[in-house]
């Protein structure tokens, strides 16, 4: 029998251990008390939670009248979160919302309308509160914020819960996947499911096909090779299964039967960052977390690298200019034709004033040419995205990392 115990937001370890971005995975397992919380079951919320770093699962809070989430929790690098990010409670029941100080100002805002807080609030201990009289999801975000992932959502009622009433909630997991199109293709019923490795996606033959599929407890599922996309594999996120090394023959099979309701997502482990990624539903309902774990997510300190690779682009990007305004400085009336250190011989004065001046041979900032210059600022870019496409193909060949 395989357990699918909660603890879900692992990553592979030998994932880990063959890739950087296992570094992703630490960072998931340090959150994994804060998920134990999270509900076992949640609904669908279509991509609203894709950029949403602090979001692990539905908090139940069902039981409850009133129900408090910080505004300016940790989250999406810096203070930009809703704590928790989404929560399930009664009908009935009263949300408060309550500003830690943290993160600049922030403010309430339900995504259909339904409720507003007003202006941005930076103060400490503001609150705002709605009490939600239906049963659906709300899903809400801080205006100035949203971009960098500051959503958050009330689910009211027993919306998602399970008993194959809506589809399974996969978190970001099938984020940059471009053969999932949010369907899970219902195969209970079948002993045996066949699934295609090395199916047109992701930009290449680098997907499988279905990418997410629902199965009975019991059933097999086998992976069958394509031949095309180069070398793959299947590895499960919790090491449920694992298909070993990278295969490139076509007809080539692997399976595993799955004896345990859960949710168990897998990658190929070389093209992971590509989008080659799957997961198998196990059981009569759907299940939002369960065998498989989170799947690899980006680091919190994404952003950080971020903005230090940017300002090192627009460093070098401003040498070009550095240089000619120091020349501009040292040379004030232009650059002699000739070094200074062995200057020619001095001409008298009746010889000087017979020198006709569209002779003398000096380069002043008349004759600036600035195609010269924009050339050399294009050098200068070329030779940066020289440098990052062979880091990123470097990186690649070695198995799936943080940066790329």
């Amino acid at each position: 029998m395989i357990e699918t115990e909660p603890s879900d937001n692992a990553i592979s370890r030998r994932t880990a251990l063959r890739s950087a971005a296992g570094a992703a995975g630490g960072a998931l397992l340090a959150q994994s008390a804060g998920a134990a919380a999270a509900q076992s079951n949640g609904p669908d919320f279509g991509g609203w939670f894709d950029n949403v770093s602090n979001f692990d699962g539905v908090v139940d809070r069902t039981g409850q009248d009133e129900v408090t989430v910080t505004v300016g929790a940790e989250g999406n690098n810096g203070n930009l979160a809703f704590g928790p990010a989404a929560v399930r409670v009664d009908p009935g029941t009263t949300v408060i919302w309550e500003w830690n100080g943290e993160g600049g100002g922030h403010n309430v805002i339900a995504d259909d309308g339904s409720y507003d807080s007003g202006e941005q609030v930076a103060e400490a201990g503001y609150t705002f509160s709605h009490t939600f009289e239906s049963e659906g999801i709300s899903k809400y975000y801080c205006a100035p914020h949203q971009m960098l992932g500051m959503k958050g959502a009330v689910v009211v009622g027993q919306v998602g819960t399970g008993g194959g009433g809506g589809p399974p909630d996969y978190g970001n997991f099938f984020q940059g996947v471009s053969n999932y199109d949010g369907e899970t293709v219902d195969a209970r019923g079948q002993d045996e499911v066949t699934v295609a490795v090395g199916s047109e996606g992701n930009n290449g033959n680098l997907a499988f096909d279905p990418p997410a599929v629902h199965v009975d407890n019991g059933a097999t599922v086998v992976w069958e090779w394509t031949g095309e996309g180069g070398g793959h594999n299947v590895v499960a996120n919790d090491d449920t299964f694992d298909s070993g090394e990278q295969v490139g023959e076509e007809g080539y099979t692997f399976s595993h039967t799955f004896e345990s309701d859960g949710l168990y997502r897998y990658v190929c482990e070389p093209h992971v960052q590509l989008g080659m990624k799957g997961a198998v539903v196990v059981g009569t309902d759907y299940p939002s977390t369960g065998g498989g774990g989170g799947g690899i997510t980006r680091p919190e300190n994404a952003g950080a690298w971020l903005t230090i690779f940017a300002g090192a682009l627009l460093g070098l990007f401003m040498i070009p200019f550095g240089f000619a305004a120091y020349m501009r400085r040292q040379y004030p009336d232009g650059v002699p034709a000739y070094p200074e250190a062995d200057p020619p011989d001095h001409p008298t004065a009746q010889e000087a004033s017979a020198v006709d001046p569209d002779q003398v041979e000096r380069l002043d900032h008349d004759e600036f040419d600035p195609k010269g210059t924009l050339s050399l600022v294009l050098l200068y870019l070329a030779i940066l995205v020289l440098m990052w496409v062979v880091m990123y193909f470097v990186e690649f060949l070695g198995g799936p990392t943080v940066v790329g």
